[in-house]
């Protein structure tokens, strides 16, 4: 009897799960690995998520390596993420700070139908705002204080924050004034995505 009490809490659990996946998808709104969802933005000819990423799961619902201490972080050669000073209480504001490796699964990262920008998104992006009225950029809370962690593991101050490109040279655009570098695949910075065209 108690095998059979504890059967069917299970399966009402598993059924009340799916139940929410449906509920979420049925929402229209882009949702991650991790079941969260995001607003979108029209900006120009491009749709862009409103939020950083902040999954802890590729689509498919593979865990990506949450590295914490200084010397996982630097050893890393896959896919791996953090919160910022490594406190999970800055999800919701900032979203995550991945490497490199990470922002290169563009599509399995972000939402089923987004994808980590090209440098040539980027740049469409970045003279939309240049040529548009401020208010138009704010409506793009693309944070820029989510702070990034360096190569060695150590973090940045908040102020200082960066999104990842698609790329396989390791480009990065910079915050404040949108300029596109290159730094480590080690080097840690938020991901911010756009749909698919």
């Amino acid at each position: 009897m108690q095998k059979l009490r504890s059967f069917l809490i299970l399966l009402a659990l598993v059924f009340l799960s799916q139940s929410c996946e449906k509920e979420k998808r049925k929402s229209g709104l882009p949702t991650d690995g991790d079941g969260n969802t995001y607003d979108t933005v029209v900006l120009g000819s491009q749709v862009w998520l409103t939020e950083n990423l902040k999954t802890t799961k590729y689509n498919r619902g593979t865990p990506i390596p949450l590295a914490e201490e200084n010397e996982s972080w630097t050893n890393s050669s896959r896919g791996t993420y953090c919160w910022y000073q490594n406190n999970s209480s800055y999800k919701d504001s900032y979203g995550g700070i991945y490497n490199w490796y990470a922002a290169q699964l563009s599509e399995d990262i972000c939402p089923v139908g987004y994808h980590v920008p090209s440098r040539e998104e980027w740049e469409n992006l970045i003279d939309y705002f240049n040529n548009s009225s401020s208010d138009v950029e704010k409506s793009f809370r693309a944070i820029k204080d989510a702070g990034s962690r360096l190569w060695d593991g150590s973090f940045v101050h908040s102020s200082y924050g960066g999104w990842w490109e698609h790329s396989p040279l390791g480009a990065f655009v910079s915050t404040g004034y949108y300029t596109i570098g290159y730094m480590p695949k080690n080097t840690g910075f938020s991901i911010h995505c756009v749909k698919n065209k």
